[in-house]
């Protein structure tokens, strides 16, 4: 299914695919029109995860690069540049916003080269599996603008400050195994292995616990605003009440009983 000519979205077998499809001219360039789709991609993968159609979400591009961030030439050629820009942003962080926000694992995908806003959308997944030789750049201040789509909030509660601001102000390129090295995406491998681990990872959470997933997802993400003694307190009430639960009943007894589990 197109959602405009910007993004594939597909639902099949519990998982909602968004895949970035501009031409391979315009190398997924996030110009208005894409912010648009991207946002309405992403309400659409939340009222299916909301549903229970999907129990993952796989943000991908198509073609050899992920995307190269904002389209300078479309802002450059608006009669109000600051509001084309900020339109455009919106967009774009709204679709951020409802993809973390989504209770089912997001799993994003960098095969090739991911700079700027691109950049910040492909690192919006929970799990984020690069090519070995994909190409990461923030490139914002080369431009003489600053990072958006969320790439302050990511890359300094990533990385350490000395290499979180190296990426920002000298727009270093670093590779996707670099960038796992790192601790800023999960995990990366040869490009020819990158489908076949993708759909390992997939088929592993679409399986699962969801609700030990979503549970899981909403403790990681509030802990920080947490002390270590309140946090305790949540995990308690978390795992007390999911051992009672259809998902802990069954991952335990099939635990007990060696044999896998099947999540309802």
């Amino acid at each position: 299914m197109n959602i405009s000519d910007r993004i594939n979205y597909e639902l099949t077998d519990r998982v909602a695919r968004i895949e970035l499809a501009h031409s391979e001219t315009a190398a997924n360039s996030l110009d208005q029109r894409m912010s648009r789709a991207l946002h309405e991609a992403a309400d659409r993968a939340a009222k299916d995860a909301a549903n229970g159609d999907a129990r993952v979400v796989v943000v991908s591009a198509q073609g050899r690069l992920f995307s190269v961030g904002g389209d300078l030439g479309e802002f450059a050629a608006a009669e109000d540049r600051g509001a084309q820009v900020k339109a455009t942003a919106d967009e774009l962080h709204a679709a951020l916003t409802t993809l973390r926000a989504l209770e089912v694992p997001v799993v994003s995908v960098i095969s090739g080269t991911a700079a700027g806003g691109g950049l910040g959308f492909a690192l919006a997944g929970d799990i984020v599996i690069a090519a070995a030789e994909a190409k990461l750049v923030m490139a914002y201040t080369a431009s003489g603008l600053t990072p958006d789509c969320g790439l302050t909030w990511v890359i300094p509660n990533r990385l350490s400050w000395p290499r979180a601001m190296d990426l920002v102000l000298t727009n270093r390129t670093i590779t996707g195994a670099e960038a796992a090295d790192w601790g800023l995406v999960s995990r990366a491998l040869p490009v020819e292995q990158l489908a076949a681990e993708v759909e390992t990872v997939v088929s592993m959470l679409a399986s699962g616990a969801s609700d030990a997933f979503a549970n899981a997802k909403r403790l990681m993400s509030e802990s920080k605003a947490r002390t270590m003694a309140d946090q305790l307190d949540h995990e308690a009430d978390t795992i007390a009440r999911l051992i009672v639960g259809p998902d802990g009943v069954e991952g335990v007894d099939a635990f007990l009983g060696k044999r896998q589990p099947t999540f309802r």
